[in-house]
């Protein structure tokens, strides 16, 4: 039978044994953790800044004709779809000598009305610009601009800049410029009318344009017009004459309403090629990493119409399958590029990408 005392003593040699272990491992965690904060890490260098192909113009002349050719150059291209449609905005309530709770039926059925009467523009969808008909022309000119801003990126108010590889240009127009006699002769008037017809009809129109507004984003380093919107108010003033089955909500039958009416038309250009979404990549030996490619051609297109091929500065340091998927053969550090190369419908476009091996730690957002 074992001794009160001999238990005690195995007791203590057991937590001695384990504190040993525990202090044994802690010192193995701190050597490793040691060797590996203190194991170099790659910096990836610092990336030269994207070139503007055009310098931003200051005048406002010069900035309209800059435009006015981008958006030209794409609306002509044979390697461009193109795309647009126009949106109605009825935010704000009508205003109409009525009884309040039918002012707040007509303003509900208005709150509904946006997207219907947004159906009744013309639209388009990925059309070849090149054989595309239809699309709104650049109807802007220096005499009829009375304000402009251009930036390059947008600042916030701490200072940060984002989206600098666009030129954002806005062009505000004089209302007066606008021809707003022909809207209630237009197609999408005479829809509108067809929709009422069963409880209203609109007579003595007056539509009197407020504010034009046309806003262009530019890819600066290929001078590609990539989308203009223009964002116009309008104030309608109407005698609305409703119909029998309508009439009780106004006495006469009619009344005297005036509404704002805003339509943002926009125009979209995707331009084909091929790009790497990053200028730059680091990789270790043996490391397999799909390449940042982005290729854009025709919405119909598949993979049996177009050739896309890599190309190494350096044979036997990195091998590419025919997906992009890259495979890291070399030692050592070495800096190479790779080329990519898109031949399709004509055209050969090309972006290359630095690529970084190092032996070195690589951060988890290198």
């Amino acid at each position: 039978m074992s001794s009160p005392n001999k238990n005690k003593k195995n007791i203590i040699l057991i937590v001695l044994i384990v504190l040993v272990l525990i202090g044994a491992c802690f010192a193995t965690v701190t050597v490793y953790a040691k060797k590996q904060f203190n194991k170099p890490k790659f910096e990836m260098p610092e990336q030269p800044p994207v070139e503007s192909l055009t310098e931003l113009p200051k005048d406002t002349a010069e900035l309209c004709s800059y435009v006015g050719r981008l958006y030209n150059e794409a609306s002509g291209a044979d390697d461009v779809e193109g795309s647009f449609n126009t949106s109605v905005n009825l935010d704000e309530d009508i205003k109409a000598q009525l009884k309040e709770s039918d002012l707040s039926l007509l303003n509900y059925i208005r709150g509904g009305a946006s997207g219907k009467i947004s159906e009744f523009y013309p639209s388009a969808s990925n059309e070849i610009m090149s054989k595309a008909e239809g699309f709104p022309k650049f109807a802007v000119s220096p005499d009829i601009i009375t304000g402009c801003t251009a930036q390059q990126g947008h600042t916030d108010e701490e200072g940060n800049v984002t989206d600098d590889a666009y030129y954002f240009i806005d062009f505000d127009i004089d209302p007066a410029s606008i021809d707003t006699s022909a809207m209630t002769g237009s197609d999408v008037y005479k829809k509108i009318e067809e929709t009422l017809a069963p409880a209203a009809k609109l007579d003595g129109v007056e539509i009197t344009a407020e504010s034009r507004t046309v806003s262009v984003k530019i890819e600066r380093a290929t001078d590609r017009l990539l989308s203009a919107d223009t964002s116009t108010v309008y104030s309608v003033k109407a005698n609305v004459v409703f119909t029998d089955d309508y009439k009780a909500l106004a006495s006469g039958g009619s009344v005297e309403m005036s509404m704002p009416y805003k339509t943002n038309e926009h125009v979209g250009f995707t331009w084909f090629g091929a790009k790497f979404s990053t200028p730059a990549i680091v990789v270790k030996h043996g490391d397999m990493k799909a390449l940042p490619a982005e290729v854009t051609v025709d919405s119909e297109t598949t993979s049996d119409d177009y050739k896309l091929t890599f190309e190494p500065s350096e044979k036997g340091v990195v091998s590419i399958d025919k997906d992009g998927v890259m495979t890291v053969e070399g030692n050592g550090e070495k800096t190479i590029t790779v080329k990519m190369i898109l031949d399709y419908d004509g055209h050969t476009y090309t972006d290359d990408l630095t690529v970084y091996i190092t032996e070195k730690e690589v951060p988890t957002d290198g």
